[in-house]
C-alpha cells in the first residue's frame, strides 16, 4: 500500500490526547431529520488547526459507536449486531471474509479466504495473498459455503447486507462478525476490537484521517467553497444523490468538506434519490462535476450497457449545457471504485479528488 503521513498521524494521536484531557469536544448537534453530520449551510474552516480538532472529535465519536457493539459475558467478548449476537473466539488466526474484504485487507487481518474477483480495485492487494476464493452468485448473492467450509475458518468476518439465511448458515461453520461496510470507519474499529487487535484498527483510521486532512487543505487551497457534484450514469437512468443519505456524497461533504450544490441539497428533505431528465440536468449548477458511469465489480453486463448510455449522452446538446462540463471541470472516475465502500475504496476516491482539484486544475476560478 501506499506509504502514509506518519509525522501528520502523530500530530493527530497528540490532539485526541490532549482533547481526551480536556474533557473533549467539537461542540457537534445531534441530528434529528437528518443523518448528516455537519449542516451544509454553516461553512467549516479548512485550516490545519480546525481540521484537526474536527478529526480528533470524529475519531472519538467513531469509538463510542464502534464500542457500543461489544459487551462481555462469563470473560468472553460478545458482538451485538442486527442479526442477534456472536460470542467471538480469542486471537482469531484463520478468518475467512464474506464481503468485508477491503476492511480486513486494510489491517492486513490473518485471512485464509475471501472473494476475490479480478475486476475488483482490491485484486492488486489480494492477488499475492495466497487466499482461497469464496465464489459470490452476484444475481443471488449465494454464498458457496464448501469453499467457506473447506478453509476451516474460526471467524468468519460478513458484511450485514447479506439476508439472515446466510448468517445462520455461516454460523454453523465458525463464529460469524456481521458488520456495517458501509459505516466503514466504525466497522474498521469495530473488526480490529472482534479479532482482538484494536490497536490495528485505531491506528489505521488515524492513518485515513491524515490522509483525509492533507487532501482537505489541498483541494479547499484550489477551489474555495465551489461546488461539486456526482452525477452516475446507469443503463437507463442518470442519478443524482442526496446530501447525506447517500454514503459517497457523505463522505464527500461531511469528511472532505467539500460544497454541494442546492438541488443535491434539497434532495435530502425525502431522502431519495433523484433520476434526471434531459431537460433538467441544465439545472444542476455545480462548479466541478464527478461522473461516475456504471456499476460494480460483479456487474460486467451491466456496466458496458451504462458506458453506452453516457456515450450518447455526451453527444445530447444538452449535455454541453451544464456550467461544469462548459467550464471544462468534470472527472470520469472508476465505478467499481467510487460505487465501494472502506477505506481503501475511500483513499483511492480521494487520490482521484486530489488529483484533479489539489493540483492547481481549478486555478480559474
Amino acid at each position: 500500500m501506499r506509504k502514509r503521513p506518519y509525522a501528520i498521524l502523530l500530530v493527530l494521536f497528540v490532539l485526541l490526547s490532549a482533547v481526551c484531557l480536556a474533557g473533549c469536544g467539537a461542540q457537534q448537534a445531534a441530528p434529528k431529520k437528518s443523518t448528516a453530520l455537519f449542516d451544509p449551510a454553516v461553512p467549516r474552516e479548512d485550516t490545519p488547526e480546525a481540521i484537526d480538532a474536527e478529526l480528533t472529535a470524529r475519531f472519538q465519536s467513531i469509538q463510542k459507536k464502534a464500542r457500543k457493539k461489544f459487551t462481555e459475558e462469563d470473560g468472553h467478548k460478545i458482538l451485538m449486531h442486527k442479526y442477534g449476537q456472536t460470542m467471538l473466539p480469542d486471537h482469531p488466526q484463520r478468518i475467512a471474509v464474506v464481503g468485508l474484504e477491503d476492511t480486513a485487507v486494510s489491517m492486513h487481518l490473518p485471512i485464509v479466504a475471501a472473494h476475490v474477483v479480478s475486476t475488483s480495485y482490491l485484486y492488486p492487494f489480494m492477488k499475492d495473498m495466497d487466499l482461497a476464493n469464496i465464489h459470490i452468485n452476484p444475481d443471488t448473492r449465494t454464498v458457496n459455503l464448501e469453499e467457506v467450509q473447506d478453509v476451516h475458518p474460526d471467524l468468519i468476518l460478513l458484511r450485514d447486507s447479506y439476508d439472515k439465511n446466510t448468517y445462520l448458515a455461516l454460523s454453523k461453520i465458525a463464529p460469524v462478525a456481521p458488520l456495517d461496510l458501509q459505516d466503514e470507519e466504525v466497522t474498521e474499529l469495530a473488526m480490529a476490537e472482534a479479532v482482538g487487535r484494536p490497536e490495528l484498527g485505531e491506528s489505521r483510521l488515524l492513518s485515513y484521517y491524515a490522509t483525509v486532512r492533507q487532501a482537505r487543505l489541498a483541494i479547499k487551497q484550489q477551489i474555495g467553497n465551489q461546488t461539486v457534484s456526482l452525477l452516475r450514469v446507469l443503463q437507463k437512468e442518470i442519478r443524482l444523490y442526496p446530501y447525506s443519505a447517500n454514503a459517497t456524497n457523505r463522505f464527500m461533504y461531511e469528511l472532505l468538506n467539500l460544497r454541494p450544490p442546492d438541488m443535491v441539497v434539497a434532495l435530502d428533505a425525502n431522502k431519495n434519490n433523484m433520476v434526471l431528465s434531459m431537460e433538467s440536468l441544465p439545472d444542476l449548477d455545480a462548479d466541478y462535476l464527478v461522473l461516475s458511469s456504471g456499476y460494480g465489480a460483479g456487474a460486467a453486463g451491466n456496466q458496458e450497457a451504462a458506458a453506452k448510455r453516457y456515450a450518447a449522452l455526451r453527444e445530447d446538446p444538452l449535455w454541453q449545457t451544464l456550467p461544469a462540463v462548459r467550464k471544462g471541470h468534470l472527472l470520469e472516475v472508476n465505478s467499481v471504485v467510487w460505487n465501494a465502500h472502506g477505506l481503501i475504496a475511500k483513499e483511492l476516491a480521494i487520490e482521484d479528488l486530489v488529483n484533479w482539484l489539489g493540483h492547481g486544475a481549478a486555478a480559474d476560478r
